[in-house]
Formats: C-alpha cells, structure tokens, sequence
C-alpha cells in the first residue's frame, strides 16, 4: 500500500511501542505529537480516533488505532522487513503473544500499578484471572525454554 504514514502520538503514552514498530519496517513517516487535553480532543483529530487516544496511524486511506493493531497492521503492510511470520503455527503463536501483551498482559499490570485487585471471587471476569496467573502463562514459554536446553 502506497502512501504516507502519520504518526499520531505523545511521549508520555503508549505510542513509544509505535515507534519502535516505525523504525523496525523502515519507512519514512511524519509524526504529530498532540497534547492530551486539546488537540487529542480536538474534532480534526477524533475523526481519526473517536476515543482522543494516541498511538494512530494514518496510513494512505487506512487508519489504525491502538498499538497492538498498528504494530500488526504495519509488519503486514511491509513483509520485506521480515516482522511476521507466514502463516502457519509461527504465525499463530506471533498473533497470540502480541495480543496477549495487549490485553491480559497491560489490563493486569496497569490494574496492579493503580493498587486494584479483584476479590478472589471475581478474578474470573477481568479477563485475565490474577497477575500471578497472567505472569506464569508467561513465563511458561520461557520456562519450556529453558528445559528444551
């Protein structure tokens, strides 16, 4: 796909992961650093995200917001970088990692950073269980890992 990536962001948010995928694929990009309280909020910027979040990508026509969407999004958009795999049990397990980072990964270390735990009863309806259950299922491929040695 041709045309030219804008990279919505602020330094003080998860838009560093963006980066980091802009730099990996190799493609000249422009970023737009937005304030969190004005320009993020700002009707020409939520008509790229409704939400007023950063990270988004504005990439040609296609417009992607949230980093895990973007990191994917870009490895698909320029394979000559080599970031994701072809389809098959690789490509399986890339979806599944960058997705649990994502989801179970970020909800259960942002709710342990702001002190929440749910009580023992509930745990079942974050999504994620526990931070300690989030962590094993981790460590678990590292662990296999390990013992493969």
């Amino acid at each position: 796909m041709a045309g030219e990536i804008v990279f919505y962001t602020h330094p003080m948010s998860r838009g560093r992961i963006v980066r980091w995928m802009l730099e990996e694929v190799g493609q000249p990009y422009r970023t737009e650093i937005l304030d969190f309280s004005t320009t993020m909020k700002a009707p020409s910027y939520r008509a790229v995200n409704p939400m007023g979040k950063v990270p988004a990508i504005r990439h040609g026509d296609a417009v992607v917001t949230e980093a895990a969407a973007i990191c994917a999004y870009l490895a698909d958009a320029f394979p000559q970088a080599g970031l994701c795999p072809a389809s098959g049990p690789a490509r399986a397990s890339y979806f599944r990692w960058m997705f649990f980072a994502a989801g179970p990964l970020e909800a259960a270390t942002t709710n342990n950073a702001l002190g929440f735990v749910a009580p023992a009863e509930r745990a079942r309806m974050l999504g994620y269980g526990t931070l300690a259950q989030v962590l094993d299922t981790l460590e678990g491929p590292c662990r296999r890992q390990l013992h493969r040695r």
